[in-house]
């Protein structure tokens, strides 16, 4: 049987070590009440607040508390892992080529470069697309987020 998110995000909460709920709101800056009613399933994250929970629940990841929370399906996510990332000029693009050559392009090297911008500016100075369609704002902010996450994480491990 599947928790639901507002377990999953208690459960993590507390193996992160944070043992109360105002702990977390002290970090993050997302109020205690908030916290207690999404643990309590009264009120579903926004990917906002699951982007800043993430910051501080270091036992997920913001991947797992997007799944957890419904916006993602894992088995989407599953499906192909393998599929590089190719890039031309002012887009980045999933292709299904896994003759590719994995080495980053000059727009991808660029994209990472600046992912410290905020979403609006990559917004402006990218076009992402994945299977040669354009990704809407959302899911291009839930990719910016993504790859914000990973940069934490392995900045943790460092």
């Amino acid at each position: 049987m599947n928790m639901g998110y507002g377990e999953f995000i208690k459960r993590n909460r507390i193996a992160s070590g944070f043992t109360r709920q105002v702990q977390l709101a002290d970090k993050s800056g997302i109020t205690a009440a908030t916290i207690s009613r999404i643990e309590k399933e009264i009120q579903k994250p926004s990917m906002e607040t699951l982007k800043e929970l993430a910051r501080f629940l270091t036992s997920t990841s913001y991947v797992e508390l997007m799944v957890a929370c419904g916006y993602w399906d894992e088995e989407e996510l599953l499906e192909d892992p393998s599929k590089p990332i190719d890039a031309t000029p002012a887009k980045v693009t999933i292709v299904p080529d896994a003759t590719k050559p994995k080495k980053p392009s000059p727009v991808e090297d660029d994209f990472i470069a600046n992912i410290d911008l905020s979403d609006e500016e990559l917004l402006k100075q990218f076009n992402f697309q994945i299977d040669g369609m354009n990704l809407t704002e959302d899911e291009t902010k839930g990719i910016i987020a993504y790859v914000r996450s990973l940069r934490l994480v392995n900045q943790n491990k460092a």
